[in-house]
């Protein structure tokens, strides 16, 4: 994926520091930024980080805020806006990269961009032709980590799996405070966790997928039926499989213990 134009960089750099500003907070905190490939899970954590922060959660995207619903859970993350991106921030600060299976990110965005009328990919049969042309459109999950790994060598960056966030949730929060050089404790993420899952702002999103009903055995209604599971067993045949490894992706699993075999493409 593209680095972000430095045009689009410096409008979001405005529109925060204007937003900021406006509520007298410009001043004091430090920027840190979220930055993942689409669909690993980024939203699910802003949610939590507005539920910590008491306040909106920005984005390099305008109109893209994840909002607050209730006062701050705690004060000890005061001092730093965290700001969403899908490329790899241009200016400086820490960098949290949220990394998710690539084969169930890339499938997942398959489908968000199916939803944004992207593109027709749906069969099954479809599945190889689809992930190539997303790949071409938006640029392949193991370039999208390569980067963040490359950025790794010269900015502050904590890599957390998206999967030890569903997991282990709590842990995961733990992780990346004290990596903002905050200290919460233990009962703050366990009520932050309970008021995320007693929401329904995610499922009720459209473009999240929940409440599309994909046709009968579609790639998209496979996914939505083994959502809680590694969807891609079930929709990526050899050629997929394949396609995946030679782009680069099972250095990459490998490395995020996805996978212990550098053959897994080939069972």
């Amino acid at each position: 994926m593209p680095e972000i134009d430095t045009t689009v960089e410096i409008q979001a750099r405005r529109t925060i520091k204007e937003f900021l500003d406006r509520r007298g907070l410009g001043t004091f905190r430090k920027r840190a930024y979220l930055v993942s490939y689409p669909r690993s899970g980024n939203t699910l954590l802003r949610e939590y980080f507005s539920i910590l922060q008491g306040r909106p959660q920005l984005s390099v995207y305008e109109g893209d805020i994840v909002n607050s619903a209730s006062a701050a859970l705690t004060q000890a993350l005061d001092h730093v806006e965290i700001v969403k991106s899908h490329q790899m921030p241009v200016g400086d600060g820490a960098m949290i990269y949220l990394v998710r299976d690539g084969r169930n990110a890339t499938l997942s965005f398959l489908y968000m961009a199916f939803l944004f009328g992207g593109h027709q990919y749906s069969e099954v049969t479809e599945v190889y032709d689809g992930l190539r042309h997303l790949d071409k459109a938006e640029a392949c999950w193991a370039d999208h980590v390569a980067q963040a790994f490359r950025q790794s060598e010269t900015r502050q960056t904590l890599f957390v799996r998206y999967e030890d966030l569903i997991c282990t949730p709590e842990v995961a929060l733990a992780q990346m405070a004290h990596f903002l050089n905050a200290e919460v404790s233990v009962e703050v993420f366990g009520e932050c966790v309970r008021r995320q899952k007693a929401s329904d702002h995610y499922a009720k999103n459209p473009y999240n997928g929940y409440l599309y009903e994909p046709s009968k055995n579609s790639i998209y209604d496979i996914l939505k039926r083994h959502r809680r599971d590694d969807y891609w067993r079930y929709i990526f045949d050899d050629r997929s499989r394949r396609y995946f490894h030679e782009c680069g992706g099972t250095r990459w699993l490998l490395h995020f213990d996805y996978e212990r075999s550098a053959d897994w493409w080939k069972e």
